[in-house]
């Protein structure tokens, strides 16, 4: 059990590096519309790509970014793992937020550098000031197209809907794995590469899905851009956490002599029995 949880842990770390260059498997209720201009040209210039993405999504300001991995195994094991960054470019301010197996864990970092934590495992959630994990928003602008570009050529699929979007689709079956260790697939020489990109009329790729299948394994995942320009980071747990560290602050003074000193704000983590839902 051990070697199998460590073997999917690997798989899962494997998929999200993959999605990180680019990714998707495919799309619902497709269509080929001759009639709708593509918004590029085969073969796919991924640079171009990359470059007119990510200045649509910094004109934009704000973006949600998802990344949905899991894997399942011959031996009938499963792993997921989700990815989820809200940003505002504009302030600065940003929510990342990550689940794999039982724990939810998420961080805020306001305008002004303000952070808290929030982690849940089952009904426990324990809140912490200051960001326990961290994230360059910036970093995510770009869907690293052109490392898929570099290895495979894709072709046309006509397009498809997608959270009110009507996407051009783009696929290619890569004939290697993009990584160094390729033992948690068996023989990564036999797999299934299946890659597509949904991109919008103005050029944004807003959808990205990665699928590989071998005689081990079968792995998939989703990258999405969606609420651009629209994003508010903010989480619906912030003022609960403001609070909690005001209360526990207010707590802490003491009085001596009839002065009231206030101690240094604590950044310990609070654990507390909780059946919230998470934004």
């Amino acid at each position: 059990m051990r070697h199998t949880r460590a073997l999917a842990a690997c798989c899962l770390v494997v998929l999200v590096a993959l999605a990180g260059c680019s990714a998707l498997s495919g799309p619902q209720g497709a269509s080929d519309d001759a009639t709708t201009a593509q918004p590029y040209e085969t073969p796919l210039n991924g640079t171009q790509i990359d470059q007119q993405h990510a200045a649509t999504i910094r004109d934009a300001g704000s973006f949600t970014y998802r990344l949905q991995s899991s894997a399942s195994y011959a031996s009938g094991q499963s792993a997921s793992r989700l990815t989820a960054v809200r940003a505002d470019l504009d302030t600065g301010a940003y929510s990342l937020r990550i689940v794999q197996g039982p724990q939810d864990s998420q961080v805020y970092v306001g305008p002004n550098g303000t952070a808290y934590t929030r982690i849940t495992t089952g009904n426990r959630t324990a809140f912490a000031q200051g960001a326990l994990r961290s994230a360059n928003a910036s970093a995510y602008v770009s869907p690293g197209v052109a490392s898929l570009t570099e290895r495979a050529d894709f072709t046309y699929e006509g397009t498809t809907e997608f959270d009110g979007s009507t996407l051009h689709t783009y696929v290619a079956h890569p004939a290697t794995l993009p990584i160094a260790n390729t033992s948690a697939f068996g023989n990564a020489s036999e797999a299934n590469v299946t890659v597509r990109l949904g991109i919008t009329s103005d050029g944004v790729v807003e959808r990205q899905q990665f699928h590989v299948a071998t005689e081990r394994a079968t792995l998939d995942s989703t990258r999405t851009y969606t609420e651009i320009g629209s994003t508010d980071p903010t989480p619906a747990w912030l003022s609960q956490a403001e609070q909690r560290f005001a209360n526990e602050t207010a707590s802490n003074e003491t009085t001596t002599n009839g002065t009231s000193t206030t101690t240094n704000e604590t950044t310990t983590t609070t654990t507390t029995s909780t059946n919230e839902t998470t934004a």
